[in-house]
């Protein structure tokens, strides 16, 4: 048998492996599941011999050993990415240069009261304005890119190894301006991972920087800049971070994502029109046939997941007449009109972007939090395609139910939820209270789950019973301390109108004859001064608590 011959680069790699791992041994860092498995990593470590010059003898150091310093060297390596970049570090890196670049125009905008949409929409009016920036943002792209190829690994790094509850953003290019993250799933989950919109558009852009496209571009911009204070808040772990998913700064990995997307895509296209695609090259020939609204209906077998937008109504055709005017501006579409053209191009854009909402939740190690309904119904299609659940995780699978159940019913049942500033779910959390909300929110869902992982529809209806129970006792606790004010020690000061003003005016403004006079009707049996003004400490006291309680945080901002 032949014996391998290593190089005294390979033996002093081999050594500082072996050294390490004994760093870590004796540190008591190294910890096994069973005794069987500590036995016989011992039996191979107790195995290595050294050379007599101090190294390692690599053939003394077994399969079991070599594995277990690999993992080692790659923890550190780990490590030592980290601790070059904090997340509060790259934040700040990359809102600065937002503000340098687009800081004027967010000043124009806060200045106005204007929307990211309807500032977006007013600058790109100006065709000087509009030949400008259609020639600077794909520059800007490629300077964002190569900022998050050196650093997005350390901020993934920071992501994937803290302990918190995480949802990554996904489903639409960024939260709408209307809509701010925070004020709905950061009511339930630690950190918010949301995309940055240049590298997520910078495909497009590049592609194609029509005046649209710019204006699209511009309105994510300025409200990804209305994150900037929420993401630099001083709070551990940090409640809204802007960190791209991995296959947003690359088009490599983008084309690569559409690969791994195929098996969904056909899969949907054969729900759509009951017959096997072979590939992609397949299914766009037979789009490719159908050129009108009518051929493609008399195909289709599946009209209920032919949907463009869920806010276009109900009919396929409907759906697919609307989606041929509205996504004409988009690249790839043809010249005239093509309806099966306009189904190919949905599904090479639906299902890579649903694959990609379940592998950016995986490499962050969260859960999909997708806003959008359209792509919800997408991604909850994709996960019948694959025959998978969501998670594995029952407290990731809680998580997406309630966050589902927040952003879901924040047009409906919670429309109080979009009153609530980014600036409460801080001052919750710096409160220490975030455990008290998330308990309150997520209260019997996981029973639900359990009956049924896949029925969103019930477990936002608990979510909402629970909001709903939490605001009755809350405003029952209003009507009770409202209660007490009026009645001192069970007496009726309603009944004694002036003797009250007095003994109150009197605790407010510490003056002595007004104290006196009370003390004087006291005697006949009314709420003297002392009892008044140690009520009142102990209402001040109560009312505080429950001010500055989690539910009395959330709700002081319903209307």
């Amino acid at each position: 048998m032949s014996t391998r011959t290593f190089t005294e680069e390979e033996v002093q790699d081999l050594t500082d492996r072996v050294f390490l791992l004994k760093e870590h041994l004796e540190a008591g860092k190294m910890h096994f599941a069973t005794k069987e498995l500590s036995d016989g990593f011992f039996q191979s470590y107790e195995a290595i011999q050294l050379r007599p010059d101090g190294k390692v003898e690599p053939t003394s150091v077994d399969g079991r050993i070599r594995a277990s310093t690999l993992a080692l060297m790659a923890m550190r390596q780990r490590e030592a990415v980290k601790n070059e970049l904090s997340l509060a570090q790259i934040q700040q890196i990359y809102f600065d240069f937002l503000f340098r670049e687009f800081g004027w125009l967010y000043e124009m905008m806060k200045k106005a009261g204007a929307s990211p949409s309807e500032s977006a929409e007013v600058l790109l009016r100006n065709d000087d304005m509009w030949q400008r920036l259609s020639k600077v943002l794909p520059e800007m792209v490629d300077v964002v890119r190569e900022f998050w190829k050196g650093t997005g690994e350390a901020a993934g790094y920071h992501l994937q190894d803290g302990q918190q509850l995480k949802a990554v953003f996904a489903g639409d290019v960024f939260p709408a301006h209307w809509e701010n993250a925070v004020s709905t799933a950061g009511l339930y989950v630690d950190t918010i991972i949301l995309p940055c919109p240049l590298t997520r558009l910078g495909a497009l852009l590049k592609a194609s920087a029509s005046r649209k496209i710019v204006t699209v571009v511009v309105k994510h911009i300025l409200t990804a800049m209305t994150y900037k204070d929420i993401a630099l808040a001083d709070v551990d772990p940090p409640i809204a971070m802007i960190v791209p998913n991995r296959d947003d700064p690359s088009d490599d990995e983008r084309s690569s994502l559409v690969l791994r997307a195929v098996p969904a895509i056909c899969a949907h296209a054969k729900y759509l029109f009951g017959r096997t695609f072979d590939g992609v090259d397949d299914l766009q020939e037979f789009c490719l046939h159908l050129k009108t609204v009518d051929q493609v209906m008399k195909e289709l077998k599946g009209p209920d997941r032919l949907i463009f937008d869920t806010e276009w109504g109900s009919s396929p055709s409907q759906q697919l007449s609307r989606a041929m005017i509205e996504h004409a501006y988009l690249p790839g579409m043809a010249e005239e009109p093509h309806a099966g053209l306009q189904i190919f191009n949905t599904s090479l854009g639906r299902m890579p972007q649903a694959l990609g909402a379940q592998e950016a939740s995986l490499h962050f190690r969260g859960t999909p939090y997708i806003n959008a309904e359209t792509s919800w119904l997408h991604f909850t299609w994709l996960l019948e395609y694959q025959g998978v659940p969501a998670s594995d995780s029952l407290a990731h699978r809680q998580s997406m139910h309630v966050v589902r159940a927040l952003t879901s019913e924040a047009n409906n049942n919670l429309e109080w939820l979009g009153n609530v500033p980014p600036e409460t779910v801080l001052e919750i959390r710096k409160r220490g209270l975030a455990g008290e909300l998330r308990e309150l929110l997520g209260h019997g869902v996981s029973d639900l789950i359990g009956i049924n992982q896949d029925n969103y529809f019930r477990t936002a209806d608990q979510v909402v019973s629970n909001l709903d129970e939490a605001f009755r006792r809350h405003q029952q606790s209003l009507r009770d301390a409202r209660h007490k004010k009026l009645k001192l020690y069970g007496i009726d000061v309603g009944a004694c109108v002036a003797t009250g003003a007095v003994a109150v005016a009197a605790a407010l403004t510490g003056n002595a004859t007004l104290g006196a006079v009370s003390g004087v009707m006291g005697v006949a049996g009314l709420p003297n001064l002392r009892d008044i003004k140690t009520k009142l400490t102990e209402l001040s006291a109560q009312e505080k608590a429950r001010r500055e309680s989690p539910t009395g945080l959330l709700f002081r901002h319903v209307r």
